[in-house]
């Protein structure tokens, strides 16, 4: 059964996850800071409020419209989408300067936001739009989200900005390794964790046997952990890796669970690959 569910997800891709998020749409009020910052990029649906000091009856409050333009009188339309508050003042200071014999002073500020959210998607906790907050980067980003499950494949998490898509690796940062990984995230980046396609399997006497997600540099006793340990009845010392080979041969590695913590076991250093099946027989009488 859990082999379907894997299988199903799969299926979904990307184009499933990006309007999986997008169905959850939602304008949310969040704080000013990253505006303030210089960090904020304006978006369709914020209000804008612009002071132009040498010339007050062109102040007023304008909205940023779907196409990503505002109307200011003189100046017509114009697109502000994309721009920084202070990038967009010194934009509208250079128009006016050709009706004006000088530029004037232009104040932006920001007054109602429309687009502070990030979108998250995949093997996370709670996926879905998560709030924009100033300075925030990858690893934070998927805590929010309610952190990575199980099912994550965590060095291949995917960043799409301006319809680009940027491989990571958040496993290299849980490790304090690679720390470039952990990129800023800026408003309306789509970030999205994918599900791990690798399995091995567990059969026998553990208390949880059926298919689980391989992870890179899996141990038995790690596997037998996501199992929930073994049963009463399971004959610690006969463990068995059962492992297809690439010439379609069967490999059949054995583990004494009893000796397995003594490193100078060879079964301790047994790393287990894509495919392998652990199976715990039942104990003799």
């Amino acid at each position: 059964m859990r082999d379907k569910d894997v299988r199903r997800k799969q299926r979904t891709g990307w184009t499933a996850a990006i309007f999986g998020i997008l169905f959850l749409l939602g304008v949310t009020h969040l704080s000013e800071e990253a505006s303030a910052a210089g960090l904020y990029h304006i978006g369709v649906g914020d209000t804008l409020s612009i002071t132009v000091w040498e010339e007050p009856k062109l102040n007023g409050v304008f909205s940023v419209l779907p196409d990503g333009m505002i109307t200011m009188p003189l100046l017509g339309t114009f697109r502000a989408a994309g721009y920084t508050s202070e990038s967009l003042s010194r934009h509208i200071a250079r128009r006016m300067s050709a009706i004006f014999r000088k530029a004037p002073s232009v104040t932006v500020t920001i007054k109602g936001m429309g687009n502070n959210f990030f979108y998250i998607s995949g093997a996370v906790g709670k996926p879905g739009v998560v709030p924009f907050t100033h300075n925030i980067r990858l690893l934070q980003a998927i805590i929010l989200a309610g952190g990575a499950t199980m099912a994550a494949k965590e060095d291949s998490v995917v960043l799409i900005r301006d319809n680009k898509p940027r491989t990571l690796s958040i496993e290299k940062l849980d490790q304090g390794k690679d720390l470039s990984q952990n990129v800023r995230i800026l408003p309306q980046d789509i970030i999205i964790v994918p599900v791990k396609t690798e399995q091995i399997y567990l059969m026998g006497e553990v208390a949880g046997p059926g298919a689980y997600y391989y992870n890179k540099g899996m141990t038995v006793m790690q596997a037998l952990i996501q199992a929930h340990g073994f049963t009463q009845f399971a004959s610690l010392g006969s463990v068995r890796i059962i492992r297809k080979q690439k010439d379609g041969t069967k490999k059949i590695v054995h583990i004494d669970i009893n000796h397995i913590e003594n490193e100078k076991k060879t079964e301790a250093k047994e790393y287990l690959k894509p495919g392998d099946l652990i199976y715990v027989p039942q104990r003799m009488f």
